[in-house]
């Protein structure tokens, strides 16, 4: 413990004075990035990386996500859906609204982007119907970080430190301070703005360009050792390759047997003295091996920085089904903080934007203070099948379920008015109304799965619905409600009991035969009684393997 209380520690003498200078200098705060220093064009180098540029894409493409939302500042208030209508109808009139917040959503690999806001006067009738002068968003122009900068003003009598941003004009090519209404309708996304960052946004690039720097050299020098694995080294023995009169290696002979031989591989040809040894020494395996797990390895970390996991989309092996579900929640996680900071930079960028532009509409309108906030709706993609397997279980114990709800979770499209529909071949029911139709009467007719909901009444498939003469066209029918059962509760109980048993004895589960009586109506039950007779109703009792002395089963 004496050693730790002698340290005298620099650090925080170093970062003060640095972080003073930085804002001192009256010229630029400049972006401290290790690997923009030592390469101007890094972003660009390391998203030629096949790799890096298929995780940064599937990250930025996750982000930005492909449906939004209005999402009311108090759903409470009476005009809030007035608000969330006026605001989901100006920012629907963006162009290639998707790319620009594809665009913003490359902030977390560069530390910050930036988009401008162009728009112009449009008389539309939002809201009450009256049609106004609204200033409408048309585009949001990408812009480069690098061509925007903090310019820094330092006071020496006051000591107060003021700063403003500068765009790089590229007709004037030199510096121009934005003004206020310029700074309205500029979109700043910066990703994690901490204080040693200097509003510059703190880049996964930094933490990337090592790994991307190792396996820049691990590809070289596997492209290197391809031809020397593929056809080997020539190992040539000759006469003389030694000076008599020094000893040395003759450098002028072994130069010209070198070209020689190189001549004679390119050509595919090798000839040779008889006298000399000309031989192919094969390489093993070891050293491609050594490469391959360096740039797996490599790899493997590459998608962790960017994604949170190793096992990424053209993953064919590796992991447990369970580390794979522990991944893809640990990248949701990472792309949810992600998609969160980009809806907070479009609710105080974008609709502030809007908000101030249309103000005297706004206030007409009674929204002013009704800003509503931007959200990007969260995707994952559903199995169909599972997504068939629960609302069945729902319908099954009477939850409704929106039919919108359900094509949009399945991915099958709304058939519209007109279009041409899939149908499936169902045998007729002559009891109608009753899911148990073979065992009530048809044979035709299997029981439905366990779950299922009945078909509703009516004539067969194919069939229409007769009409008695002279009783004119046919009305909707009204589903009537279902019966109220008769009898005692023991008697009612008791015929269900009994029909369970029919259920059971024709192949049904008996932990679904209950569940299935409980579908039919009192006049079902008895039919189904009466179809199948009293024995079959009766439990069938056991009998004894033992025989008795008089020959009978005990």
């Amino acid at each position: 413990m004496t050693t730790e209380l002698r340290i005298r520690n620099q650090s925080q003498q170093l970062y003060n004075r640095a972080l003073s200078q930085a804002w001192r200098n009256n010229i630029q705060i400049w972006d401290p990035s290790i690997w923009q220093n030592r390469d101007p064009d890094v972003e660009e180098k390391m998203l030629r990386d096949a790799d890096i540029a298929h995780a940064v894409g599937y990250r930025r493409h996750m982000i930005a996500g492909k449906d939004w939302q209005m999402q009311p500042k108090n759903e409470n208030a009476p005009n809030a859906k007035l608000a969330v209508h006026v605001a989901t109808k100006l920012v629907d009139r963006i162009q290639h609204f998707t790319t620009a917040r594809l665009n913003l959503s490359r902030a977390f690999f560069s530390g910050a982007r930036f988009g401008k806001i162009h728009g112009k006067h449009v008389m539309l009738d939002l809201g009450d119907g009256k049609e106004r002068m609204w200033w409408v968003p048309v585009r949001i122009e990408d812009i480069d970080k690098r061509r925007y900068r903090i310019v820094p003003k330092w006071d020496s009598t006051t000591g107060e430190i003021q700063a403003h941003w500068e765009l790089w004009n590229v007709a004037k090519a030199d510096w121009v301070p934005e003004t206020q209404l310029e700074a309205i309708t500029t979109i700043r996304h910066v990703y994690q703005d901490d204080e040693a960052t200097l509003g510059h946004g703190r880049a996964l690039r930094e933490a990337l360009g090592w790994w991307w720097y190792a396996k820049t050299h691990v590809f070289q020098e596997s492209l290197m050792a391809v031809e020397r694995f593929a056809q080997g080294i020539i190992h040539a023995k000759i006469d003389g390759v030694r000076d008599a009169a020094t000893g040395k290696p003759n450098e002028d002979l072994i130069a010209d047997w070198q070209a020689i031989l190189e001549d004679m591989r390119s050509r595919h040809v090798l000839v040779s003295d008889k006298e000399d040894s000309v031989e192919m020494v094969k390489m093993d395996g070891q050293g491609w091996q050594l490469l391959h797990e360096i740039r797996e390895e490599l790899r493997s970390t590459i998608f962790t920085l960017v994604l949170g996991a190793n096992l990424t989309t053209s993953a064919s092996e590796g992991g447990s089904y369970a580390l794979a579900e522990i991944q893809e929640n640990s990248t949701e996680a990472l792309i949810q903080f992600d998609r969160e900071t980009l809806e907070d930079t479009l609710t105080n960028d974008l609709m502030q934007c809007l908000w101030f532009k249309n103000h005297a509409n706004l206030h007409e309108l009674g929204i002013v203070s009704e800003m509503p906030s931007f959200g990007i709706t969260q995707e994952k993609r559903n199995d169909p099948k599972e997504v068939a397997e629960v609302a069945q279980m729902m319908a099954g114990i009477g939850l409704p379920i929106a039919l919108a709800d359900m094509y949009d979770r399945t991915g099958i499209k709304e058939p519209e008015e007109g279009e041409p529909l899939l149908e499936v071949p169902q045998p007729a029911d002559p009891m109608g109304a009753s899911p148990f139709g073979s065992l009530l009467g048809d044979p035709a007719t299997p029981p439905p799965p366990p779950g299922a909901n009945p078909p509703p009444p009516g004539p067969p498939p194919g069939q229409a619905a007769a009409t008695p003469p002279g009783a004119g066209p046919a009305k909707p029918v009204q589903m009537a409600a279902r019966p109220a059962e008769t009898g005692t509760v023991p008697e009612i109980e008791e015929r269900r009991r009994l029909a369970a048993n029919v259920l059971t004895a024709a192949g049904v589960p008996g932990s679904a035969a209950p569940a299935m009586i409980a579908m039919l109506t009192d006049p079902e039950v008895d039919a189904l009684l009466m179809g199948a007779g009293e024995d079959a109703a009766k439990p069938k009792p056991t009998i004894n393997a033992e025989r008795n002395d008089d020959g009978t089963f005990a």
